[in-house]
């Protein structure tokens, strides 16, 4: 079996990281609501995909203009506000 080019990995973690970055948005933005219109908080399997994610891909890399990866770096402190914990 033939490997997938690296074109196309390129374009499959841009993908991923873009579509988690949307999902996040709209969690922020209160855009995920429940049926009576109530903002719902991140999940906790998103943030746990998104964290695993950013840590397998090295947040601390050289930062690149408009890139996905560092926009769903920069709103994960904002999502503070809509992550319910367990006591809080």
């Amino acid at each position: 079996m033939s490997r997938a080019s690296e074109d196309l990995m390129d374009q499959l973690h841009a993908l991923t990281a873009g579509t988690m970055l949307s999902q996040l948005q709209k969690y922020r933005d209160g855009l995920v609501t429940d049926g009576e219109g109530n903002p719902l908080p991140v999940p906790p399997s998103l943030l746990a995909a998104v964290s695993k994610y950013l840590k397998d891909n090295g947040v601390d890399r050289a930062v690149r203009a408009n890139d996905d990866i560092d926009k769903l770096a920069d709103i994960l402190p904002s999502l503070s506000e809509v992550v319910k914990f367990p006591g809080s």
